[in-house]
């Protein structure tokens, strides 16, 4: 699992009103408010994803609505590339979603995050010999610079942390653009809140180490983000303690592979299972890596 997917996930079920609002606002006109959405197990998609894929999110979301409506799966894919999109993939799972819920109702959604979204079709059609065999719509989310006008509009929390995720400009101007925009959503945000979306900020944007030290760095500078640092002094000082211990546990891991007790391919699947939860920022991640490359720990 790629680190960004478990961020995407939470951000979209912790918003389960932000995350209909943006992605199929008709579903809350015709079954009332959500109250709930949970992410249902793709464990019955097979793990030969195609390499032009470049995603951080597939996943599937089951809503319950005011009505008492709860089989309605909304299946969420990224794609990075235009070129990468696969709609033969996404109608397969589609269909593999239909067969293990067939009491649900299935929306396809694509969020692309290629600038050149205009030429992306929004419809599969497969015929033979004149005979539709398949025809399948999906609904296209835009994440480009369309997006980002509206978000003043919006005032959509999800929408406003996966503006990060788009291939347009400098990631780290993009994150703090997103965090002044939820200034504008909310006048005041509860320190652990605004700690966690800017945690997924960091990740949905695959900033690096230096590119996250200069978002930070930019939080403390920017005269308008005054009363967000307040609220993260607490975090930061909390985070550093979280990275020292980290520091230990990457310590200790890679003592055990230069005893011989732990081999280099367990030690990168345990680095990279830390990487995924967030235990371990991308830097450490990295660095670990390359020591685990030389000879001697």
């Amino acid at each position: 699992m790629a680190a960004q997917d478990p961020h995407a996930k939470q951000l979209l079920t912790r918003y389960p009103q932000a995350t209909l609002e943006l992605f199929a606002p008709d579903l809350i006109r015709e079954h009332g408010p959500a109250q709930g959405i949970e992410s249902v197990s793709t464990e019955i998609f097979p793990l030969d994803v195609d390499k032009a894929h470049g995603g951080f999110l597939d996943v599937a979301l089951k809503c319950s609505f005011a009505d008492g409506s709860e089989h309605i799966l909304l299946l969420i894919e990224h794609w990075s590339l235009r070129r990468g999109v696969d709609y033969r993939r996404t109608c397969r799972y589609v269909i593999e979603l239909l067969c293990r819920h067939p009491q649900s109702l299935v929306l396809p959604i694509l969020l692309v995050t290629d600038p050149s979204l205009a030429e992306v079709a929004d419809r599969f059609h497969y015929a033979i010999g004149g005979q539709t065999v398949f025809d399948v719509h999906f609904h296209l989310a835009h994440v480009n610079l369309d997006w980002r006008t509206s978000l003043a509009i919006r005032k959509n929390v999800v929408a406003t942390v996966l503006w990060v995720v788009a291939n347009i400009g400098d990631p780290v101007e993009r994150c703090a653009e997103s965090v002044r925009k939820l200034k504008g959503i909310q006048a005041s945000w509860p320190s652990d809140e605004i700690a966690l979306l800017i945690a997924h900020m960091e990740k949905l944007a695959r900033l690096n180490h230096q590119q996250a030290d200069r978002f930070r760095r930019h939080l403390r500078e920017d005269p308008e983000m005054t009363s967000v640092v307040d609220l993260l002094k607490e975090d930061f000082r909390a985070e550093g303690k979280a990275e020292g211990k980290a520091e230990g546990e990457i310590h200790a891991l890679l003592s055990l592979v230069n005893k011989g007790i732990v081999t280099p391919d367990i030690a990168r699947a345990q680095l990279a299972e830390w990487l995924a939860e967030g235990d371990i920022p991308q830097g450490m991640y990295d660095e670990a890596l390359v020591k685990l490359q030389k000879p001697s720990l």
